[in-house]
């Protein structure tokens, strides 16, 4: 069996496709010969990533058609479309959406503290100082903001720094500030043992 689970959710930003895989080679022997000499060229572990992301992809827009990537890693989906992927091992998650309301962005991140201590990393003063007493607060974030990023670099095309983004929490909802001349959204779930995220940003008017 190729799959092990694959899972369709409506979230705000999209239609998202979680995928497990049972057999990556199986799954990859599935994709297009374009995308399975990419996936070849890549090391093991990398190569069951991106054939995880490319399989929750094409599962997503329905599409027989290859989907490559730009010049900055991202995915080139067909016409018509935005989207992300993100892939945690052999599991993978895919948001698409029709284009004209901006650009998002996904992650997927284990619901659990982070092996090293990364909050000064990706954090701003003001975001530790307000940050839960437990570790998987920080990989919430760090997840936030990696679907922002996502979403944002159609627009930037360049580095972000994780606190040029600032996160406020009230319940489950989530605030995002920053000085980019852009609007950003950004949501949030615990799936199945993962941080979801997703993220759009337009340009401001």
């Amino acid at each position: 069996m190729t799959l092990r689970s694959t899972e369709r959710l409506a979230l705000a930003h999209g239609a998202c496709v979680v995928v497990a895989l049972d057999d990556p080679d199986a799954a990859l022997a599935r994709l297009l010969p374009a995308e399975q000499e990419l996936a070849r060229a890549l090391a093991p572990v990398r190569r069951g990533s991106y054939v995880a992301g490319r399989t929750a992809l094409h599962l997503a827009l329905a599409t027989d058609a290859p989907i490559l990537s730009d010049d900055r890693g991202a995915p080139i989906l067909p016409a018509g479309w935005v989207g992300s992927i993100s892939h945690k091992g052999t599991c993978a998650a895919a948001l698409v959406a029709p284009a004209g309301r901006g650009h998002i962005g996904v992650d997927l991140e284990d619901a659990a503290p982070p092996r090293q201590n990364i909050a000064r990393r990706i954090l701003t003063p003001r975001e530790q100082a307000s940050l839960p007493d437990h570790g998987g607060a920080v990989t919430l974030r760090f997840s936030i903001k990696e679907a922002i990023y996502k979403a944002i670099d159609p627009y930037v095309r360049r580095y972000v720094g994780f606190t040029e983004v600032e996160l406020d929490f009230t319940g489950d909802a989530v605030t995002v500030s920053t000085a980019l001349p852009l609007a950003i959204e950004a949501t949030w779930r615990e799936h199945a043992g993962y941080w979801l995220t997703t993220a759009r940003a337009v340009r401001r008017a």
